[in-house]
């Protein structure tokens, strides 16, 4: 009965030098990685916890400057990991502000980022009550990234419920994919968000509840994005889609 006493408390005495040291390994890495003594990122971050089987921290005041554009804000970001698996972390935050020169509420905003024997990780999104500019435009909204073969490329799929106006409730879909004037790079924050500047186009098929899909371009021009789709019933699009502004139907 000692022994089994004495083994556990060594067991545990062990795991928790090793989880304390490797805390403080993530801590530096996850520093490095926000890039955080660069001049293009300012954040706070709260000490390591999560003992025994994870390591969580709070990133607050986070800004990333942009070229051009204002910087994107991020009040306050949970980062979290289970300690003995460096390959899935999870990110929790509530509002991003201008993000692809929008501001963007949750009130539950959930990504999650598994790397599996790759360059480039998949990234899940799970969002509800999710405001655009303090406009309630989804009830829920999930989205998918992973890489392709093309490291200039991504694939790209979601599922989003609109949120109700005017009588009008759809569920939307799309599979696709992304691309970019370079390749995707991941190595630290400051690259993370310099993919959005190259971001050149998203092309696929959007589905609107029962309809039948539609061939769909999304891409910059010289003013801003433009929704391009082509489809033989125009009329069949839902008036909330074809109304927006930067919306193009048949290239009228």
């Amino acid at each position: 009965m000692r022994f089994i006493i004495f083994v556990t408390i060594l067991l545990a005495a062990m795991w928790s030098g090793y989880w304390f040291f490797m805390s403080s390994k993530y801590y530096e890495k996850l520093y490095l990685w926000i890039d955080i003594e660069s001049n293009d990122v300012s954040a706070k971050f709260s000490k390591i916890k999560g003992f025994p089987n994870r390591f969580d921290t709070t990133i607050t005041d986070l800004k990333i400057k942009q070229k051009s554009l204002n910087p994107i804000k991020i009040d306050r970001l949970d980062v979290m990991r289970l300690s003995y698996d460096n390959s899935h972390y999870i990110f929790a935050t509530n509002s991003i502000q201008n993000i692809f020169e929008s501001n963007f509420i949750f009130s539950k905003g959930l990504a999650s980022a598994v790397r599996k024997n790759g360059i480039a990780p998949t990234i899940n999104f799970e969002g509800e009550n999710v405001s655009v500019n303090e406009r309630l435009i989804f009830n829920k909204l999930n989205l998918r990234l992973w890489p392709a073969a093309d490291l200039s490329k991504l694939k790209f799929s979601f599922t989003a419920e609109i949120a109700e106006t005017k009588g009008v409730n759809s569920d939307l879909s799309f599979q696709g994919k992304i691309d970019f004037n370079s390749s995707f790079k991941i190595n630290n924050l400051t690259s993370l968000v310099s993919n959005i500047n190259s971001l050149q186009r998203i092309s696929g098929t959007l589905y609107v509840q029962n309809t039948e899909g539609l061939n769909t371009v999304l891409q910059r021009d010289p003013n801003g994005w433009k929704i391009i789709f082509k489809s033989n019933a125009p009329e069949k699009i839902p008036s909330f889609i074809r109304n927006l502004d930067i919306v193009t139907v048949n290239g009228i």
